[in-house]
């Protein structure tokens, strides 16, 4: 009497073969769509509208698509492509805020280096995010939390209030001799704008009133 091998004679399961092929179409179409959103950002709103899949499926593929790293998850709801367009943009879109300190000094031209920390002022959330070589941080300001601009793609503090912001929290700022040649680039009534924060948010800082006599 011959032992003969035991093979798993539970029957060919079609749907589970159906829903693996599907579901990399649906992967693929959700991949195409973030890459060809504005500056490589959706949300999980618009990825529904454009009925790529089932919403049970899209919520699948987004899972896996950022487990294995083809997307960014910037938030619940808000993805990326991978990697990141526009970090910037990212940062924005992961906080409710504008940006501001270092980063909107680059973008306004007042310093030439970029920082690989991007900072968002917000009104109450203070927390930090790392997305490879990038570093997302929310700095809660408050009631100091104002005047702001759009600038191209984003929202940016006036260059008055990122002169402001950066001496009332300087730890987010860059180095003093900076800011001092930023000062000297200032128009006479973004000075009397700054003079303004500092006599408003920050009437006890004698070194922020002493830094408008540069």
């Amino acid at each position: 009497m011959h032992d003969f091998p035991i093979f798993d004679q539970k029957p060919y399961n079609k749907q589970i073969v159906y829903y693996s092929m599907f579901s990399e179409k649906a992967v693929s179409r959700v991949v195409s769509a973030i890459e060809a959103s504005p500056n490589g950002i959706a949300t999980l709103e618009m990825l529904g509208s454009l009925r790529l899949c089932g919403r049970d499926s899209l919520k699948v593929a987004l899972s896996r698509l950022n487990k294995t790293g083809r997307i960014v998850r910037l938030k619940r709801g808000t993805y990326s492509a991978s990697p990141m367009k526009d970090a910037f943009a990212c940062a924005q879109a992961t906080y409710n805020g504008y940006l501001a300190f270092s980063s909107a000094l680059y973008l306004h031209g007042m310093v030439s280096e970029m920082p690989f920390t991007i900072i968002v002022a917000t009104a109450s959330t203070s927390e930090t995010k790392r997305f490879g070589q990038f570093e997302f941080r929310a700095v809660a300001l408050g009631k100091r939390a104002v005047d702001f601009e759009r600038k191209g793609a984003y929202v940016v503090s006036t260059r008055a209030k990122t002169l402001f912001d950066c001496l009332y929290l300087p730890r987010y700022s860059v180095e003093r001799e900076k800011l001092e040649e930023a000062w000297r680039a200032l128009s006479p009534d973004e000075k009397k704008e700054f003079a303004g924060y500092a006599k408003k948010l920050a009437p006890n800082r004698r070194d922020i009133r002493d830094f408008a006599k540069h």
